[in-house]
């Protein structure tokens, strides 16, 4: 069932299509609060808050043109209330790499895989906020520069430009390697 005809049916108060939307999406909001947040249990919160929003207001989710940036702009902005009630900014170590590293069984292959992956979430990590924010909408979720820019108040060129950033720091931290993977 596509997401237009589940948010209708949402709309309408069908519980099932709501839970059916749930499992759909869990993942995708608890990934992108875990961009935000480095608590598990905060994200947890974080995540329940923006199904329980989504059911709240489920009389107007037919109205809404851009629903995945509408999703999204509601999970950074209770990760920033969170944020803000915590007066701390922390973000959580994330796995750049999942779903990349093949299933060769070859000891030494996967004692080098491991290592590259541990080396590029370092740098990943070590990229300034902003810069690892959008290097991570862009890769992990795989947002356009425009989608990214909407969620999070800025201009397109800010978002091409942190992600210029991110590539030089990465390829001089890894050398010409992360063009291969990026």
């Amino acid at each position: 069932m596509n997401t237009e005809i589940l948010l209708k049916q949402i709309a309408a108060g069908d519980n099932d299509a709501f839970r059916l939307f749930y499992d759909r999406y869990y993942l995708q909001v608890y990934r992108f609060a875990s961009y935000f947040v480095e608590s598990s249990l905060l994200i947890e919160e974080i995540v329940s808050d923006v199904f329980c929003i989504i059911w709240q207001r489920r009389e107007k989710l037919s109205q809404i043109e851009y629903f995945e940036r509408y999703l999204y702009t509601i999970t950074k902005n209770k990760a920033f209330y969170y944020l803000r009630n915590e007066q701390k900014i922390s973000f959580t170590e994330l796995d750049p790499l999942a779903g990349i590293i093949t299933d060769d069984l070859d000891p030494e292959y996967l004692m080098v895989d491991k290592e590259f992956a541990d080396s590029l979430k370092q740098a990943v990590d070590e990229l300034p906020d902003r810069c690892r924010i959008i290097f991570m909408m862009a890769r992990e979720e795989g947002l356009r520069y425009k989608e990214i820019a909407d969620i999070l108040s800025i201009s397109e060129k800010t978002v091409n430009a942190q992600m210029v950033l991110a590539i030089k720091k990465l390829t001089k931290r890894l050398g010409n390697i992360v063009h291969f993977i990026l």
